[in-house]
């Protein structure tokens, strides 16, 4: 493609080199530079793509951006500054890819959680109505062929384009993401045009990047806002649905359990195995769902995917039809099938919010104690970690604080922080809680003091299979460890 066709997405700030020259491939990623490629220098977290300007420069790059000051640029290259070279990513990646975004039916789910269950929920129906779909969500990527490991929730820009493309070009209708407010603070999601988009809920979480609750807010608005999708639907039982709604200018669908709404749902039953929910689609009869998905807060999930579903005019027994296939999502609320029998399920409850909807969730239907194994992850939101402490002690019978994902920070401090917020409230070492740094000794504790009868929550890590540390990532998976312990000798 010629380079200045393809920069004439952007907004330059200078140029150093020629303009008139072949560009051969696109990559932020210096480990995939080749020959006659144009490189994006990315100031990422960790690592700055600009120290690594020459070793694409070794590989044969020809084109190099950058948001820097260009100094002592090479005999033969050219170099772009940009502002944002994150924003001149996506757009170079939009143009490369040929706008792939324009021939889908994107549907956008942002929100603190419920996130992937509603991918999920969302992509049953509309597969059930006969069409293509596909899913980028936190537990995995389908473009269309099958289920493959994701690597974060919403992928660099790049990426993300050029996985539109593919399901595009592979026939794909309708797709279903996880729109995560990294991803919208970064970028990442730049010149993708939404058919849909969904606001699920609103809690603290990833302060540790946005800095203060408000920014937090403000970049999920953006996905409304600067975005501007063809439709929108917000649950306006949430407290912070009117500040969503007065940035939203397209035609918007509500939808609740509590407050009046265009999508109304009522709850009939809750019980260990899912829940039953009559829905009010506008002025149409009542339809019945019996949701295989345990807890409140999935039928919240349901009435966000009936919303999407019914403006696409999808007929409401396939809407129905749609929901109640969808039996189990990896690491939501997720029962673990063991020899003994015991209820025990493991959810990716990690933020306030989250561990205290599904706590609530299964002290509904719990028959005996309700037990709970939880952390907090390193190097994320340190104010959270006393709030969740708090919370696991006013539903749970008893907790078993222990690691998560610590990452560079020391577990045994983590878990004096949750301690801290337990010990406020009122809470006994040994009488209310104990404490492993081991994860797979705090599920083993957990274990053998249930009796039958009880319920365990084993939260944080749901789908998860590793377990990241400072110096290495460890497989673990939660459900597996249960089966192993649970298993006869």
């Amino acid at each position: 493609m010629n380079l200045k066709k393809l920069i004439s997405v952007l907004d330059v700030e200078k140029v150093v080199g020629p303009l008139d020259r072949n560009v051969k491939g696109l990559t932020y990623d210096s480990r995939e530079v080749k020959r006659g490629f144009l490189f994006v220098a990315i100031a990422g977290f960790r690592e700055d793509g600009h120290r690594f300007i020459p070793e694409a420069i070794g590989k044969g790059v020809g084109v190099v951006v950058v948001e820097k000051e260009i100094s002592s640029p090479h005999q033969g290259l050219t170099f772009i500054r940009v502002r944002s070279s994150r924003e001149a990513l996506a757009r170079l990646s939009n143009y490369w890819y040929g706008f792939p975004s324009r021939e889908l039916k994107l549907i956008g789910i942002t929100g603190t959680n419920g996130k992937t269950t509603t991918t999920y929920l969302i992509e049953s129906i509309l597969k059930k109505a006969g069409y293509g779909v596909g899913r980028i969500s936190t537990i995995n990527y389908d473009l269309g062929s099958g289920p493959v490991p994701s690597r974060i929730t919403t992928p660099e820009s790049q990426d993300l384009h050029r996985m539109l493309r593919k399901m595009a070009d592979g026939g794909i209708d309708y797709v279903a993401m996880e729109v995560s407010s990294h991803s919208l603070a970064l970028h990442r999601v730049d010149g993708v045009q939404f058919e849909f988009a969904v606001f699920t809920n609103f809690s603290t979480d990833h302060l540790d990047f946005h800095k203060t609750i408000e920014h937090y807010l403000e970049a999920k608005v953006s996905l409304f806002r600067d975005r501007v999708p063809g439709r929108a639907a917000v649950n306006v039982d949430d407290p912070t649905a009117p500040h969503i709604m007065r940035r939203i200018s397209c035609p918007l669908i509500t939808y609740a359990v509590k407050k009046k709404a265009r999508v109304k749902g009522k709850i009939l039953r809750r019980g260990p195995r899912g829940s039953s929910f009559l829905v009010q689609i506008g002025k149409d009869k009542p339809l019945r769902v019996d949701l295989p998905l345990l807890g409140s807060h999935n039928v919240y999930n349901a009435l966000a995917a009936i919303s999407v579903a019914s403006a696409e005019e999808v007929p409401p027994p396939i809407i129905k039809e749609g929901l109640e296939a969808v039996k189990r999502i990896p690491g939501r609320l997720e029962c673990v099938q063991n020899k003994k029998n015991l209820d025990v399920f493991v959810d990716y409850a990690h933020t306030p919010d989250a561990l205290e909807k599904v706590l609530r969730s299964l002290r509904q239907v719990a028959r005996g104690k309700l037990w709970v194994v939880f952390g907090c992850g390193g190097d994320r939101d340190t104010g959270k970690r006393p709030l969740m402490g708090k919370i696991s002690l006013k539903l749970a019978d008893y907790s078993v604080i222990t690691s998560d994902n610590p990452r560079s920070e020391d577990p045994e401090k983590i878990i004096v922080a949750i301690e801290e917020g337990i010990k406020e409230d009122g809470g006994q070492k040994d009488e209310d809680y104990t404490t492993a740094t081991d994860r797979r000794e705090a599920i083993r504790i957990a274990l053998g003091r249930m009796r039958r009868g009880d319920t365990l929550l084993i939260a944080g890590k749901g789908h998860e299979s590793v377990q990241i540390f400072k110096d290495r990532a460890v497989e673990f998976s939660d459900s597996k460890v249960v089966r192993d312990l649970l298993s006869p000798n």
